[in-house]
């Protein structure tokens, strides 16, 4: 962002750690204490989907999924089924490029209850919120999207508290805006040294070995990712813009052009190169714009 203040309102920024990262909350509202009081709701969501959905917790609902014995079943929580259901969607969406299970390289192959014929380890059955395992143990991990899927459900609070000039991130690499600050095109995030992109009513995923090395690996073969330097992916929510980023390390740029294609609401970015940032390429709704003035950098 080039300025700390919008045309009109003033900027208000709150912090928490979650998820073993950060989450930050900017707000445009004259209300201070107000905004205050909406991000408080917001940290609180967050730390009770972490107690649902983290791996690392042996209590969680997605530790105890794992150790479900073929035949046996759950009832999850609303926030738990939903985030699963939607893993498995964007891992149909993307080939298997994005896989709930790649941790363990072995997909879930999860289908749901209604389906003709059960296919994989996991059956979901959406009117019950039930998950049955169907064969062998299911080890899932939900952290490429959970921070996400925790961004998505703090800006339905902000929205039921009518706080709609907002902007959600978490670790640098998930981004979600709700309504350009006024008087602006939208919130300036820059990708590059030399480009940037104005995010409005959407969100910004990003992937790469920056930070953590070679960390992405492909769930169709194990191999780990090397096309590219970083990835960006923009999408409705921010569950999917997780994903996609993730998935785009490991797709070729036609198979990233298809994609967008088919999902009109998601683009993608990519840099091939950290010694080339001039040579980034998009695909589908990514406009990109000149030289990046903002401070706020993607990692």
């Amino acid at each position: 962002m080039s300025s700390g203040l919008s045309a009109s309102l003033p900027r208000h920024r709150y912090r928490h750690e979650a998820m073993a990262t950060w989450f930050e909350l900017w707000i445009d509202t004259t209300d201070a204490d107000y905004a205050a009081q909406a991000a408080q709701e917001a940290f609180s969501r967050i730390d009770r989907l972490e107690g649902l959905l983290s791996r690392y917790r042996e209590d969680s609902e997605v530790s105890q999924l794992g150790r479900l014995a073929p035949g046996e079943a759950m009832r999850l929580h609303p926030d738990t089924f939903a985030c699963l259901r939607q893993a498995l969607d964007l891992a149909t969406a993307t080939g298997g490029a994005f896989d709930p299970a790649l941790g363990h390289l072995r997909p879930a192959k999860c289908v749901l209850a209604d389906a003709a014929t059960p296919r994989g380890r996991l059956l979901l059955d959406p009117e019950a919120g039930l998950v049955t395992c169907e064969a062998g143990a299911v080890h899932l991990d939900l952290g490429a999207i959970g921070k996400g899927y925790a961004l998505d459900c703090a800006a339905e609070i902000l929205r039921e508290w009518e706080l709609p000039h907002a902007l959600l991130l978490s670790g640098g690499s998930s981004l979600l805006a709700l309504a350009a600050p006024p008087g602006t095109q939208g919130w300036e995030i820059g990708l590059t040294a030399r480009q940037s992109i104005w995010l409005a009513d959407t969100a910004l995923g990003a992937s790469g070995s920056t930070f953590n090395g070679t960390h992405i690996f492909d769930p169709r073969d194990g191999t780990p990712s090397h096309r590219y330097f970083r990835t960006w992916a923009s999408a409705g929510t921010a569950a999917a813009a997780d994903a996609f980023s993730t998935a785009a390390m490991l797709l070729e740029c036609f198979e990233l052009e298809q994609l967008s294609a088919a999902l009109t609401d998601t683009g993608f970015a990519l840099l091939a190169s950290e010694d080339r940032p001039e040579a980034l390429e998009s695909f589908g709704l990514f406009p990109l714009l000149g030289p990046a003035t903002s401070s706020l950098r993607t990692v």
